[in-house]
């Protein structure tokens, strides 16, 4: 039997006192926005397959501050991704020895009043080393071979033994107690299994040799090792969204940290973007975000077999705006996205547009209360293809007393959701709004999407009580 619906408004005197017009162009706004990745494992340039196919043989180039502040200087990149091998990050036992390359990105979002997030990944076939584990643990981890691909290049990935999930936790507690408080770091990727920390098994075993799905454990340990991985992972970053990708949706692991409200990641919308996977992916909670990577400028895919790519690149973005992504990563360096700036700034416009959510009062009324006080009640619109990932909280304030009030992000979808704001006692004239976003233990001013005649959708919409 359903709930029986109560009218909160019912009997109760309102006037309408303003109307919002949705903001057209890019808003940036905790929670979402587009994505260059810093640093990966694919800091090479080439933008047709032949180029790619060349340059991926090619030592990596190095990146300097100069390009990351390019990146952070164009209007709407709203968040760096940080991609790097365990051996990255730390050298010795017990602590961590940060790459000038990784404290050059996190200085650069900081600089620039973005965001950050990060991965740290165990294994990689696209970097140059044989393997990404500290050196202090290759006489103490054990190593599984495996070849790059068509490349006369053996590598070498960690076994999940205990030994290994120990070492691992004991990194991600320190990088937690260094990051987790950071206001500026956004999300962090679950990682430690597979290829690219994703999940991925699909080894090489010999040089041009075909593709081996591994299978390296029993499938019980298998989940006791991707159990593991995300429990240490929400231990070492409480204040911090977990990105789980929906590689890892296969396990019932997976599966209950969907339903526990992480974030999800796709790396891609390739053919391979299985329909079980993005039934996952929608099962998420309405407040958690959807991150897709990565949109590639200039390579051409229209001759592969994938019939979900036979389009030009330029469609990419739409497409992942339709499954309700929250972020979208174009490149997978500063060069990739500066590039795609300067010869294909048309790709940036669906993100411009849709990505995220965009939070406007389509129509605002002044409601009587019964105590004869008054709220506003706000018909906020989400004209954005997904919500707000957390709780967001509405301010009204007027003489210098405010009132407030929060909503979860999952109400904000599909339709309008009128939101009852009360207002301070004896207001009158002028009432202004403003939104903060709630992420994980971190709150962050929103702007909302309105137009006010502005170049940039406003922090804060001002409402006259009396025409």
């Amino acid at each position: 039997m359903n709930k029986e619906f109560i009218n909160r408004f019912q009997h109760r005197k309102s006037e309408q006192i303003a109307y919002f017009k949705p903001f057209k162009g890019h808003i940036h706004n905790p929670g979402m926005g587009i994505i260059s990745m810093a640093i990966s494992d694919h800091m090479v340039t080439g933008y047709t397959p032949e180029e790619r196919a060349a340059n991926d043989r090619k030592p990596p180039f190095t990146l300097t501050y100069k390009m990351l502040e390019d990146v952070t200087k164009l209007s709407y990149i709203d968040n760096l991704y940080i991609r790097v091998g365990w051996n990255d990050i730390q050298q010795k036992p017990g602590k961590l020895t940060l790459s000038p390359e990784f404290e050059m990105a996190v200085e650069a979002a900081r600089d620039s009043g973005i965001s950050w997030g990060f991965r740290i990944m165990q294994a990689s076939p696209s970097n140059a080393p044989e393997h990404l584990i500290p050196e202090f643990l290759l006489d103490k981890l054990q190593m599984y071979p495996y070849f790059d691909g068509d490349k006369n290049q053996r590598k070498r990935l960690p076994l999940y033994t205990d030994e290994y999930l120990k070492y691992w936790d004991e990194m991600l507690m320190m990088l937690g107690e260094k990051y987790d408080n950071d206001p500026s770091l956004e999300y962090g990727d679950v990682s430690g299994f597979g290829l690219w920390g994703e999940g991925h098994h699909g080894c090489h075993m010999g040089p041009g040799g075909s593709v081996v799905d591994l299978n390296l454990d029993t499938p019980e340990r298998t989940e006791e090792i991707v159990r593991s991985l995300i429990e240490s992972h929400k231990k070492a970053f409480v204040l911090t969204p977990m990105v789980l990708n929906l590689v890892l949706s296969e396990y019932k692991a997976g599966q209950n940290a969907i339903k526990e409200g992480c974030w999800v990641r796709r790396d891609s919308y390739y053919g391979w973007f299985q329909a079980e996977q993005a039934e996952y992916g929608l099962m998420k909670h309405g407040d958690a975000a959807m991150i897709f990577e990565t949109v590639m400028p200039g390579l051409d895919t229209r001759d592969q077999e994938d019939i979900s790519f036979r389009h030009n690149f330029l469609d990419t973005p739409d497409k992942m705006c339709d499954y309700g992504a929250a972020y979208g990563i174009v490149g997978f360096n500063p060069l990739d996205t500066l590039y795609a700036d300067h010869v294909f700034p048309q790709l940036f416009n669906a993100f411009k547009n849709r990505v995220g959510y965009r939070l406007r009062p389509s129509i605002v009324w002044r409601v009587r209360n019964q105590d004869d006080r008054w709220s506003l009640v706000l018909g906020m619109v989400n004209d954005g293809v997904a919500n707000p990932p957390g709780d967001v909280y509405f301010y009204a304030k007027s003489n210098g007393n405010v009132c407030s009030t929060k909503v979860n992000g999952s109400k904000f979808g599909g339709r309008m959701y009128l939101v009852e704001l009360p207002l301070p006692i004896d207001c009158q004239g002028e009432v202004e709004l403003t939104m903060e976003l709630a992420i994980g233990g971190k709150k962050r001013s929103v702007r909302f999407a309105a137009d006010v005649c502005q170049d940039q959708a406003p922090f804060k919409l001002v409402v006259k009580l009396e025409h």
